[in-house]
C-alpha cells in the first residue's frame, strides 16, 4: 500500500490530504481554508494509476528533508509531504518560495482529487 499525506499551512488556514492507494486512491481533506471543502472520495483505477504516475514524476524520494531559506518568515506558507510507499517512509517540508524540484507533479496529483489544489503552488 502506499500512502501520502500533504499539509498546506498559511494565513488563510490550513489543509491536510490524506490518500491510500491498494487498487483505488480513497482520499480524505479536510480543511478550514475559506473556499474549499472538506472532501471525502475515491478515484477509479484509471485516475488512481493517472495519480501514481504524476507522484512517480514528483520523485519525492529524491527531495530534501528541508526546503527553506536562511532568514525563514515568522508567518510564512509552510508545506509537508510524508509519502509512504511500503516499507520505505519518504518526508520532506518546506517553506514559501522553497519548493523542491518536480513539486508541480505532487500538485498536479492533487488536482484529480481537487481541482482548486493549484492555490498550493507557492512559489508562482
Amino acid at each position: 500500500m502506499k500512502q501520502l499525506n500533504f499539509v498546506f499551512d498559511c494565513l488563510d488556514g490550513k489543509y491536510e490530504f490524506v490518500g491510500k492507494l491498494d487498487d483505488v486512491l480513497v482520499y480524505t481533506v479536510e480543511t478550514n481554508i475559506v473556499g474549499f471543502n472538506d472532501i471525502e472520495g475515491e478515484l477509479d483505477k484509471e485516475t488512481s494509476d493517472l495519480f501514481l504516475k504524476k507522484l512517480e514524476m514528483a520523485n519525492i524520494d529524491k527531495w530534501d528533508r528541508q526546503y527553506s531559506g536562511e532568514n525563514s518568515i515568522e508567518d510564512a506558507v509552510y508545506w509537508y509531504v510524508k509519502y509512504k510507499d511500503g516499507d520505505k517512509i519518504y518526508v520532506s517540508s518546506g517553506e514559501e518560495s522553497f519548493e523542491p524540484y518536480n513539486y508541480e507533479h505532487l500538485i498536479e496529483a492533487l488536482k484529480l482529487c481537487d481541482d482548486k489544489a493549484d492555490y498550493f503552488m507557492i512559489g508562482r
